[in-house]
């Protein structure tokens, strides 16, 4: 006799697989997945009060460095914003519940500027924030 599956069966794998995904997520936090990489900043669109901007973590040392730039950015809010930094020649568009990994190249990086820009190309009113690279 086959025994069928009741409500309390599927709470318990239901919650099995959220448990697993919760942990599967927190090993990948801060690093970018398979490549065991740091990004160098993270920036999210937030709303604070009507008020629409990019948020972000993240200082940025060029002195002795290699490798690309790497940015996480995410969107939470219900419309696509757009992600731009004029001086490293970024310019994203980041869907809504997305979250994008963006690499710069340093060639693209304008080493004159230590106060990166960092806005919404298709909302002109909304906040910006500030990347910080410092040696040049």
């Amino acid at each position: 006799m086959v025994k069928k599956a009741g409500m309390a069966d599927w709470t318990i794998h239901s919650f099995i697989v959220i448990v697993a995904l919760g942990l599967a997520s927190c090993e990948t936090v801060g690093k970018l997945q398979n490549t065991g990489q740091r990004a160098d900043a993270k920036f999210r669109v937030v709303d604070n009060e009507g008020v629409k901007s990019w948020q972000g973590t993240g200082d940025v040392n060029l002195k002795g460095r290699t490798t690309p730039l790497v940015l996480i950015v995410s969107n939470s809010l219900s419309a696509e914003h757009g992600f731009s930094i004029d001086s490293m020649g970024v310019k994203e568009v980041i869907k809504v519940a997305e979250e994008k990994t963006i690499t710069v190249p340093l060639e693209n990086i304008d080493k004159s500027v230590t106060e990166h820009r960092v806005y919404c190309q298709l909302h002109p009113k909304h906040g910006p924030a500030t990347l910080t690279v410092t040696g040049r």
